[in-house]
């Protein structure tokens, strides 16, 4: 497999024809499987990740199994690069959730990269900020919000990243379990389904099988903000 195929990627595209042929002959291409690990917790990571297509979940566990979820790495997008960038351990998982294509770059070729081609390193900065971003909003909304609050912050965000505007509204497709969902917000399932069932009946939402729409989200934006929720339809 050639990264020629990733020609689409704004950065990698501004390379000369050297330097990716340099980057293609130093990494490599691995498909991995839906529920598939990608990395692991290490102590001296040896790779960072470029994900070419499908969709990979970042996580954590505890020790008696219970998981939190990060976020989701969208296909351009590179991932497992602050502990390479640091120098600290890996902390985190990386699951395939569906099938997928990840480049691995091995660590030196990554900091050269950083360190030589400043399109390279203003669009690392970038995602890994976006990422942030999303993080800061999760623990604010963990500490200030219930549990509607938080979903309605979470299904906005997964708007934003993964859905799909039609006439109805904003379809984010059936690519997430209730159980991501759950994770995702820091609460169970059953609350989760509660709280989709009060944003349903409030015409904020709609369920269709997994897919999840959303047919105004400024109403669902307005709402959280104000605090003012529309009477049930």
């Amino acid at each position: 497999m050639s990264i020629w195929h990733l020609n689409e990627i704004d950065w990698l595209r501004r390379l000369s024809e050297v330097d990716r042929a340099q980057l293609e002959n130093r990494s490599r291409a691995e498909a991995f499987s839906a529920s598939e690990t990608v990395f692991r917790p290490s102590t001296e990571p040896r790779f960072v990740y470029l994900l070419q297509s499908g969709r990979v979940r970042i996580f954590r566990a505890s020790a008696d199994g219970a998981e939190t979820t990060f976020g989701y790495v969208l296909p351009g997008e590179v991932f497992g690069e602050l502990a390479a960038v640091t120098h600290q351990e890996r902390e985190s998982y990386a699951e395939a959730v569906e099938e997928s294509v990840v480049w691995k770059l091995p660590v030196d070729v990554f900091r050269e990269l950083l360190g030589s081609q400043l399109d390279v390193a203003s669009e690392v900065a970038r995602q890994v900020g976006s990422r942030m971003k999303d993080l800061e909003r999760r623990v604010e909304g963990l500490v200030f919000d219930d549990a509607r609050k938080r979903l309605c912050r979470i299904l906005l965000e997964l708007a934003d990243h993964f859905g799909t505007l039609r006439e109805d509204g904003i379809h984010i497709e059936n690519i997430f379990t209730q159980t991501e969902l759950a994770n995702l917000v820091g609460c169970s399932r059953q609350t989760v389904n509660q709280s989709l069932g009060v944003l349903t009946e409030r015409g904020l939402a709609r369920i269709d099988g997994r897919r999840i729409i959303l047919p105004d989200p400024e109403q669902l934006r307005a709402a959280l903000v104000s605090g003012s929720w529309p009477e049930p339809a």
